[in-house]
């Protein structure tokens, strides 16, 4: 072989060589946007420096730059770091809302309903009747809805100090959801109808400074399980077969139906859009998937994206978003351009997505964990 022949074959050999180096070191650099980098924060077998029990029974969702988690013991607020306090709570079916800096627990079914300002608790009530759904809005003020005598429903509304200064009777139907407005004036409730053969769907808006309603809509064969009232004192139902928007006269604003698709998850909280979650089209034919679409608040789909995997858990911060199929988890922007994908070591039951909008909060089978 000649010289020149041998060195074109030794640089082109170690031209290869350092390619397929380069190719190595950039698949490790960026082997954690696929599994992540993992954080746990305490452990199903109670093997870790965190002992939390209940947690299978938890919840969590983002609070400020934290996730908060509320268990049927503990109320944890962890930072992107996996640092945080725990506080001590007793709730056998635990629940929470929030909103601002305002975070209110509830035994749901039971009799124990809390404030706190971070994690700071306000004031604590022990109501005589059963708590069955609750709001709080960003000024502090709650309304808690309690079964009560006759199957009817209970509506009560307090100040930021735990006193109660409205209260309001479902007389006839079935509750279903409510919304407490910003300045503390309105408040929307979601029923169903109990007029016998037909289902009906009803939205409330009352005035808090008055005993009749302010306005009412319904629409047949519907359910709302999700209200969401605004500044405007417009509401936002979101329902089994359609999105609706209504003003606050009560007239429909607009719809978007669902053409027949099953919604799995949704998030209408957001002043700015809201994100649906249905169960793909041609699922079951060629592997389960799911469909996101962002809708404005004047109605339309602003952006769009699949995924592989039936959406069980769906997080909402700021104008990012996150959804858990099985292990994975996809975060989302506002345009549905996919910005990180990451796995967990097991199903997830539970997902916050901090404002970063790169870390999330799991709770899975194995323990709950903070994922990067």
């Amino acid at each position: 072989m000649k010289k020149e022949a041998l060195v074109s074959v030794l640089k082109i050999g170690t031209a290869v060589i350092l390619i397929a180096a380069l190719i190595f070191v950039v698949i490790y650099q960026n082997r954690d946007k696929t599994l992540g980098n993992r954080i746990d924060i305490f452990k199903a077998d109670g093997d870790s420096a965190r002992g939390i029990e209940g947690y299978s029974l938890g919840r969590t969702m983002p609070f400020e730059d934290k996730a908060l988690l509320v268990t049927t013991n503990t109320m944890l607020l962890l930072d992107s770091k996996g640092k945080g306090e725990t506080k001590d709570v007793s709730l056998s079916a635990p629940a929470v809302c929030v909103s601002g800096r305002y975070i209110l627990t509830y035994n749901d079914g039971g009799r124990l309903v809390s404030l706190y300002k971070g994690d700071k608790e306000v004031y604590q009530l022990r109501p005589d009747k059963d708590a069955i759904s609750a709001v709080v809005n960003e000024q502090g003020y709650a309304a808690v809805a309690y079964q009560v005598e006759g199957g009817e429903t209970q509506i009560v509304v307090y100040n930021g100090e735990g006193t109660a200064f409205y209260s309001w009777t479902l007389g006839s139907g079935q509750f279903v959801s409510m919304d407490l407005s910003a300045d503390n004036t309105h408040l929307v409730i979601s029923s169903l109808s109990d007029d016998p053969g037909k289902m009906l769907g009803e939205i409330s808006i009352i005035r808090l400074d008055s005993e009749e309603k302010k306005a009412s809509a319904s629409v047949e064969d519907e359910m709302y399980f999700k209200v969401h009232i605004g500044r405007d004192y417009s509401v936002l139902a979101l329902g089994s077969k359609q999105l609706d928007a209504y003003n606050a006269d009560g007239t429909l604003r607009w719809s978007l139906p669902y053409n027949g698709k099953t919604i799995r998850n949704a998030d209408i909280s957001d002043p700015d859009m809201a994100v649906l979650c249905y169960t793909a089209a041609d699922s079951g034919l060629v592997g389960n998937s799911t469909e996101v679409e962002v809708v404005n608040r004047l109605g339309e789909i602003t952006a769009s994206t699949r995924f592989d995997g039936l959406c069980e858990c769906l997080s909402v911060n700021g104008e990012n978003f996150a959804a858990s199929a099985g292990k994975k988890i996809f975060i989302y922007d506002q345009k549905c351009g996919l910005r990180h994908e990451l796995s967990s070591t097991s199903i997830i039951k539970g997902l916050s997505l901090y404002r970063d909008g790169k870390t999330v909060f799991v709770l899975s089978g194995t323990g709950g964990s903070v994922i990067s």
